[in-house]
């Protein structure tokens, strides 16, 4: 028996877990998109959220969006900041109210450094879960930082499920998922 689910089963396990747990986002499949209009109608936003030179970061990235729910959908743009983190900043759109379109910000534990709580960075999309994971390498040799995971709700606001932390970096390196916990919510 093969150990991997096909797509559509998976799918469909998905979406039955998912209606038990109305907190939780519909799987999604990030649609790439590169066209300047866009970038513009948000430039604004994401100067707000992060110094960078998004104009550049968007001819060679483009965006992702993301559809959460008939009208609620979500934009992913990405600015590289250093050889080895990326910042990406998440603009929240109503199709209803497109003018007013939101910066997503991102909770962390209340004692963490969150300078950037709009930027979430080297963030990953988990199609299956719907989830948001990140992981900020506090040097390029990746011995130290933080690990998030974020979870969409179907309105498409993100909510904190764990937070972990290294924040010595000792040469020593760990898979981010192994660092000591700071935080976890409550399943």
């Amino acid at each position: 028996m093969s150990k991997t689910l096909s797509p559509a089963l998976a799918a469909t396990l998905l979406s039955i877990s998912l209606l038990a747990n109305p907190t939780l986002a519909e799987p999604i499949e990030p649609v790439r998109e590169n066209d300047p209009k866009i970038l513009n109608r948000y430039l604004g936003l994401l100067d707000q959220a992060y110094p960078c030179d998004w104009k550049q970061a968007y001819d060679t990235l483009g965006n992702y969006r993301l559809q959460f729910s008939k009208n609620i959908e979500v934009l992913e743009f990405a600015c590289s900041i250093s050889p080895y983190n990326e910042a990406h900043v998440y603009v929240r759109v109503d199709s209803h109210k497109p003018q007013d379109a939101e910066l997503l910000s991102f909770k962390r534990p209340q004692n963490e450094d969150s300078d950037d709580p709009h930027v979430v960075f080297n963030g990953v999309w988990d199609i299956k879960t719907g989830d948001l994971t990140s992981f900020m390498k506090g040097r390029g040799l990746g011995d130290c930082g933080t690990y998030e995971v974020h979870r969409f709700t179907p309105d498409g606001y993100p909510h904190l499920l764990e937070f972990r932390a290294k924040p010595e970096c000792d040469g020593n390196y760990v898979q981010p998922e192994k660092y000591p916990v700071v935080f976890t919510q409550p399943q």
